[in-house]
């Protein structure tokens, strides 16, 4: 029963992968064909470990940090580093995450307040930023909002995976978590299911910090979405501190809308009048 599961489980996979996702996947050449608009890509080594970040220089001074789900990487964001609409920010940066794409080698890092206290290194000195997190991009952010609040004016969190009893593994969690399923799933998919192993005590220990919370977050949330609870929004109102978080509900939108609309993201980041010329 078990192998006849991680067969269903590693064709859906493979099936995934030959269809058309709606964010974008190459390398930096097929992703800026253009080389005089393309980033800047470089490691740097944050608590001894060797962290990738694609940056987008801009013409104002406030940055903004952007941070990938699980899995996934820096080109999540490729169209957001080069998006006009964001042009008068600062330096725009995407962060591979640790044990995802350039960040690999660093091992993948479960403890999300940890992992949180790492990426705020990343955050460039100067004025505060503004954060941009998807799916468990989401908690991410909202513990760097918490504990490093004179690094961030502001917070825009899509699709956050927040509310502990929404998040519990599921059945497909376990059966990747065998020795088996480890042997044919891709390292990434390996790491990432790390990470949802253990998110729902991660989110219990958010969730106990989140009346701490003293800067702006919008927190964006379709009502379609199959990945994350669309009453993940109901949580967030009820226990988020009212004056700091904000729910946008998306009739109709799913896990992806930053992909298909990325417009209504942008909208968001604006709204928090971080930008500073």
């Amino acid at each position: 029963m078990l192998l006849r599961w991680i067969l269903i489980l590693t064709t859906l996979v493979q099936l995934a992968a030959c269809t058309k996702p709606p964010w974008p996947r190459g390398s930096l050449e097929d992703l800026f064909p253009q080389s005089t608009s393309r980033p800047d890509m470089r490691t740097v080594e944050v608590q001894g470990m060797a962290i990738g970040v694609t940056q987008m220089a801009g013409s104002g001074t406030t940055p903004i940090v952007f941070i990938h789900g699980s899995p996934g990487g820096w080109a999540s964001w490729a169209r957001f580093l080069d998006a006009p609409a964001l042009g008068a920010f600062g330096t725009r940066l995407a962060i591979d995450r640790p044990g995802f794409g350039r960040s690999q080698g660093a091992g993948v890092m479960p403890d999300l307040r940890r992992q949180a206290a790492l990426l705020a290194e990343l955050i460039p000195p100067g004025r505060p930023a503004v954060l941009v997190g998807h799916s468990l991009g989401g908690p991410l952010i909202a513990w760097m909002a918490i504990d490093h609040p004179e690094k961030v004016c502001g917070a825009v969190m899509l699709a956050g995976s927040m509310a502990p009893d929404l998040e519990a593994p599921r059945w497909y969690n376990y059966i990747a978590d065998t020795w088996l399923a480890r042997q044919v799933l891709s390292p990434a998919m390996s790491r990432s299911n790390r990470e949802m192993m253990v998110l729902q005590a991660e989110l219990q220990r958010l969730d106990a910090a989140l009346p701490q919370l003293r800067r702006p977050i919008v927190a964006m949330q379709g009502d379609k979405d199959p990945l994350v609870d669309p009453r993940t929004a109901d949580y967030l109102e009820q226990r988020g501190p009212k004056e700091w978080m904000h729910v946008e509900r998306l009739p109709g939108k799913d896990h992806f809308f930053l992909w298909t609309e990325p417009e209504s993201v942008i909208r968001q980041i604006d709204k928090l009048h971080c930008r500073v010329s």
